[in-house]
């Protein structure tokens, strides 16, 4: 358990749980943000070990409690005090004091233990675009924006999303916008912003890339899950049109809102990813691994997984020519062993097999954890923004980048899946992140601690 005692710092400073500064945080294998002000992030990861424990800072090592420390009753009382100095070019240096405590399983009698001191680079903030957020204001204010009927989910309010907004991205002032573009994700409004994004040719070098709308026409009409439906109002809403009884019908529709419902998805797409690079970070010691089922949209069958990355050849075009390609053909290609993908849309994974398996359709992904980082740079923890709070939701952003681990084919309540396992690659800076100079013998025994699952 950790506390920030002290800050010196001429910048407002949040943490994103909303709770004071100050307040005591630190749960095994967590991670806490804070947000300081016109600067960037500070990550704090807490690492317990039965022989030390120790808190990563933007990739640099705290150690909190050497040896010995070997007990669960030391590990949950010992409190640290955390000081904190941020400097004007984005840096900051961070102490912790060990003072002698009473309880002899908590340090040793002979350890005085002089403070430890990191000194490292904040994250950046991201990008927010002034004019994604006005279109998003706009469709907002035409109710495209959020999902309008919930039947199976409780939802959140304005004022929820207001407030959550507020508390997770306090240094824009299109917090609003950015709570609000992914809370609209989490709902059904996600088949859109897959849609816009799968069946877009982004090899034409046009801006913005052209759309596959034959296609897209198709799979609306194709739509037959619970309400979500062409004849369902609220469904037909969230691609700004009418119900409709024909895919003559939706396509006529489509044609005239195309240039619109485009350009409103590629502007929420950029607030999504903006959001999660400011939402706080999943610890890998937590998580070493994410779940993904796919294809998620039961209209989207194995042939259009291909389509889903930038590396398929059929983002070429010509315009007209329909994005799908047999699924062994991708596989057979540039979706293979060894090879890297980058996706066009938001992926979404969960933290269990079993939660994956029930929105798969054939297809499971899993994403390993494998760098010298304690946390997810790449995946964001949505679910407090979720119009769900049940739903547990990890995002990766569109243009993540994978390396192709192993694919194999599995039995599953006799059904076959295709298990295809991942190594997200983290290409963005993310602020002075150094090796970690935790042991081998160490990680090991914190891999068992934090029971590290394996696929099925």
């Amino acid at each position: 358990m950790w506390r920030l005692l002290r800050a010196i710092s001429s910048f407002q400073l949040w943490f994103s749980d909303g709770e004071p500064i100050n307040s005591t945080r630190g749960i095994s294998n967590t991670s806490s943000r804070l947000i300081v002000d016109t600067q960037g992030f500070l990550d704090l990861t807490d690492l317990n070990s039965l022989k030390f424990t120790a808190l990563d800072a933007n990739g640099l090592l705290l150690l909190v409690h050497g040896p010995p420390f070997n007990t669960p009753s030391s590990q949950s009382s010992y409190l640290a005090e955390l000081f904190l100095t941020i400097v004007e070019d984005g840096g900051f240096q961070l102490s912790v004091t060990q003072p002698m405590a009473a309880k002899q399983d908590i340090i040793d009698a002979n350890w005085t233990g002089p403070a430890t001191t990191v000194t490292g680079k904040l994250k950046p903030f991201p990008d927010v675009s002034n004019t994604d957020a006005d279109i998003l204001k706009s469709v907002i204010k035409a109710k495209y924006v959020p999902y309008q009927a919930l039947p199976d989910v409780p939802g959140k309010t304005a004022d929820e999303i207001k407030a959550l907004g507020q508390r997770l991205f306090p240094f824009t002032p299109h917090n609003f916008e950015l709570a609000m573009s992914v809370y609209d994700w989490t709902t059904p409004s996600f088949v859109r912003l897959v849609y816009l994004k799968i069946f877009q040719y982004t090899s034409i070098k046009l801006i913005p890339s052209p759309l596959d709308l034959r296609s897209i026409a198709q799979r609306i009409y194709a739509t037959n899950w619970s309400t979500y439906s062409p004849h369902n109002p609220d469904f037909m809403n969230s691609f700004m049109m009418l119900p409709a009884s024909s895919l003559r019908d939706v396509q006529a529709q489509l044609d005239v809102v195309a240039p619109m419902l485009h350009e409103s998805s590629d502007a929420q797409n950029r607030l999504i990813a903006a959001a999660m690079q400011a939402m706080p970070r999943a610890s890998s010691f937590a998580h070493a691994q994410l779940f993904s089922g796919q294809m998620d949209i039961r209209e989207l069958g194995f042939d259009y997984f291909g389509i889903e990355f930038l590396e398929c050849p059929l983002n070429a075009g010509p315009v007209g020519q329909p994005l799908i390609q047999a699924f062994e053909t991708a596989l057979a290609s540039y979706v293979s062993i060894g090879k890297i993908i980058t996706t066009k849309m938001i992926w979404s994974f969960t933290d269990t097999v079993e939660d994956a398996l029930h929105y798969s359709n054939g297809i499971v992904i899993v994403a390993k954890h494998l760098t010298d980082s304690v946390v997810w740079n790449t995946a964001s923890y949505i679910t407090p923004l979720s119009d769900d709070p049940t739903k547990v939701e990890y995002t990766f952003p569109p243009g993540s980048k994978f390396k192709i681990l192993n694919i194999d084919t599995i039995t599953y309540h006799g059904k076959k899946i295709v298990v295809i396992e991942l190594q997200p690659l983290d290409l963005t800076p993310q602020g002075a992140i150094q090796k970690s100079y935790i042991s081998e013998e160490i990680k090991k025994e914190m891999l068992v601690q934090s029971r590290w699952r394996e696929v099925m």
